[in-house]
């Protein structure tokens, strides 16, 4: 039997994946080892150049081309944090994801006031929902290690949209390694560009990983964190820009976890692409796997696929 939605278990879709993998590790490897040219300091207690991330942000030249490390020492910093377009080539890093984040509460529905409050920059204009995020990396070429993103807008009520974005990921060859992302609905906005996630942990109940990216997750952990009841969350919510434009979620190894009932995720428009590869399932995710959403009827061009994925999750009878 065909099954729907384009969902595949066919190790014809192995190439596919791997080839997808090779390509985007071989656009972000250099980035992880190239030499910094110079260190930034970030200290909440004033033992550093800077008492917030920002302040560092804006400390590096527009137009930049050499790597800047930005070492955010251990603590919560609370504050909204934009990497604009023309500052590339920045390493943030952490003393450790349990450790070190940064943090906030806004969301698409808060008042005026709060969202005028932080600047509006590039991507950010078109949405309320881009504007809540936490921090935003709209530039090329940056690295995030060991360090957390947080949302703590606590909304859980099903009947409502809150959207509240921990991560904003915009600019092209952008890569994290040991990162975590916190949220509920839209918590990490994988919005464009090829992405590289390694070893990271991505935590909410709505479309908590979400964009039109072209993005590879290895070994991470996407825990639902959906409250007991019938309605079932969805982890990832896919758009392509079109049937000939570059896009993809690609979850190689790693786990979905967690609380509550979830879907894989839902097509955001006709042309979603997402896959899972080798990746354990616990029982929270439930039986039908994935939902048309906003593809409809016609999901002749929508691919989710499944390949290689081991428990109770992973079970596609249904």
């Amino acid at each position: 039997m065909q099954p729907p939605f384009g969902f595949s278990s066919s190790p014809s879709s192995l190439p596919v994946v791997l080839l997808l993998l090779l390509l985007l590790r071989l656009s972000t490897a250099s980035l992880a080892w190239a030499p910094v040219s110079r260190t930034i300091t970030v200290d909440r207690q004033g033992r550093g150049d800077f008492s917030t991330v920002q302040s560092a942000v804006d400390a590096v030249p527009d137009g930049n081309r050499d790597w800047i490390k930005i070492h955010v020492n251990a603590g919560s910093y609370w504050e909204k944090v934009t990497i604009p377009q023309s500052k590339g080539y920045i390493l943030l890093e952490g003393d450790g994801s349990s450790t070190t984040d940064i943090s906030f509460d806004a969301t698409a529905h808060a008042g005026i006031d709060q969202i005028m409050r932080q600047p509006k920059v590039g991507v950010a204009r078109q949405s309320p929902t881009f504007r809540s995020a936490t921090f935003t990396a709209l530039a090329d070429n940056f690295v995030a290690r060991d360090i957390s993103f947080k949302n703590t807008y606590k909304a859980r009520d099903m009947r409502e949209e809150n959207q509240a974005v921990a991560a904003l990921v915009g600019g092209d060859k952008s890569a994290f390694y040991g990162c975590e992302f916190h949220g509920f609905q839209d918590t990490l906005c994988d919005f464009l560009g090829r992405h590289y996630f390694r070893h990271c942990l991505v935590k909410g109940g709505v479309d908590f990983v979400f964009g039109y990216g072209q993005s590879i997750y290895e070994d991470c952990v996407l825990m639902s964190t959906m409250p007991p009841g019938p309605q079932p969350g969805w982890v990832t919510a896919h758009a392509r820009l079109g049937p000939g434009s570059p896009g993809g979620l690609v979850f190689k190894g790693g786990a979905v976890v967690g609380t509550g009932r979830i879907y894989l995720g839902r097509a955001w428009n006709g042309f979603a692409t997402v896959v899972f590869y080798g990746t354990r399932m616990d029982d929270v995710v439930v039986p039908q796997g994935w939902q048309a959403w906003n593809a409809g009827n016609d999901v002749s061009q929508v691919t989710f696929a499944e390949v290689g994925c081991s428990g109770p999750g992973s079970d596609m009878s249904s």
